[in-house]
């Protein structure tokens, strides 16, 4: 059984920081507890709806990675400071807004209904939760240490726990038939914890690959040196001819959300993963870039070649007991949600990539992360171009 967030949220708050949440926004001290239950009950309930859609999943951890850090040993502090209350208030409204979009009104108001509260102090107390649970979710992600699937997973989780806490005509309101339908779809879109994988047959052709395939990469990678080389040697001697003359070089889209420089593909990817298949000390959540192109703004490659998803596939059906997970990131330059979108499809191309190649898709999930988990910093172009890629991650391996 999953763990109670609710019952954790209790222990969490105490009954010091019950009191002083009640004290903030007028709320009677024999409904405090029913109070954080309900208004729990129904942000969770947000959070598995929305979290539905893949887009979606990725804004809620996007938001409970970056929410903001209690000391919850001294919470009751917050609660009695109305300038923190106010900022909390503000946070709040922002979090509602984002799992309830343009309901969040008729969902407070449900709410408020349901506790026999005035909107009022209903308002308050779902815009103070709001932060407040982000940031125990936060603290449970770091703690078990979860990516976007773990995080999805231990919210669907919770919906034993929920179960008759959701104000009556909160589904309804969110266009839910029935409580057996919330957050039903997680596992067919790839946000549960990853399937087992299935004894299954798969193509041998990679497998055992013949001579001429062995040495086809290295050849093709040196004819490509040679061609660089004669390039440079090419853009010197004009440089020479005309002095001040600047040629570019043809932007190519990687696996970001903007353009950046191309990049060669090399050997580096499969020598480094098969490295790492055979070390004993593993680290779960090690993500490999993939070398892909994308046209700007579009999920397209821009080669039919993509010799790192050759090796993965090749890698994949050497090890049918793998299953991996694909994750698209961008910058954080742009529209967060447009971001999120593309990564996804970007990841979903590389899935169906390995799909075409004769691997199960049930040993594969393809995640859009948006800028949920940078590498470096984006206020730089450098730091911007090593945050858009696409990742492959080891889930299980037998």
């Amino acid at each position: 059984m999953a763990d109670n967030f609710l019952e954790m949220a209790l222990n969490q708050l105490g009954s010091a920081g019950l009191e002083a949440l009640g004290s903030a926004i007028g709320l009677p001290g024999d409904k405090q507890k029913e109070a954080v239950k309900t208004g729990g009950s129904a942000l969770l309930a947000g959070m598995l709806n929305k979290g539905t859609s893949k887009t979606g999943m990725a804004s809620i951890f996007k938001h409970v990675t970056e929410s903001e850090d209690f000391d919850f040993s001294s919470i009751a502090d917050v609660f009695r400071d109305p300038a923190r209350v106010t900022s909390l208030e503000e946070k709040g409204a922002g979090v509602l807004d984002a799992l309830f979009g343009g309901k969040s009104n008729n969902a407070v108001n449900i709410l408020a209904s349901a506790l026999n509260l005035d909107g009022k102090t209903g308002g308050s107390l779902m815009k103070l939760l709001g932060p407040v649970v982000m940031s125990m979710l936060g603290k449970v992600v770091k703690g078990k240490n979860l990516d976007i699937s773990g995080l999805a997973s231990f919210l669907f989780g919770q919906k034993e726990h929920i179960k008759g806490q959701i104000p009556d005509g909160l589904l309804k309101e969110l266009g839910v038939s029935d409580f057996s339908n919330l957050g039903s779809s997680l596992e067919t879109h790839g946000h549960s914890e990853p399937l087992e994988a299935r004894p299954q047959k798969v193509r041998k052709a990679e497998k055992g690959r013949t001579g001429f395939a062995k040495w086809f990469w290295p050849i093709l990678i040196a004819l490509a040196a040679l061609w660089a080389l004669n390039m440079c040697a090419k853009r010197d001697a004009i440089e020479d001819e005309q002095p001040g003359t600047v040629i570019l070089e043809e932007e190519q889209v990687m696996t970001g959300d903007d353009r950046m420089e191309g990049q060669a593909s090399t050997d580096g990817f499969a020598s480094s993963f098969r490295d790492y298949l055979q070390s004993d000390a593993r680290d779960p959540n090690r993500e490999f870039p993939l070398t892909i192109e994308f046209a700007q703004d579009s999920a397209k490659p821009t080669s039919e070649s993509v010799p790192d998803v050759n090796e993965l596939s090749a890698i994949l059906q050497e090890n049918t007991g793998m299953t991996v997970a694909i994750e698209g990131h961008t910058s954080s330059e742009g529209d967060e949600m447009r971001n999120q979108a593309l990564s996804q499809q970007r990841a979903e191309v590389v899935r169906q990539m390995l799909i075409d190649k004769g691997i199960d898709g049930n040993r594969i999930t393809a995640t859009g992360m948006g800028s949920a988990k940078p590498i470096a910093d984006n206020a730089t172009e450098e730091g911007k171009q090593r945050n858009r890629r696409i990742t492959v991650r080891v889930v299980t391996f037998e």
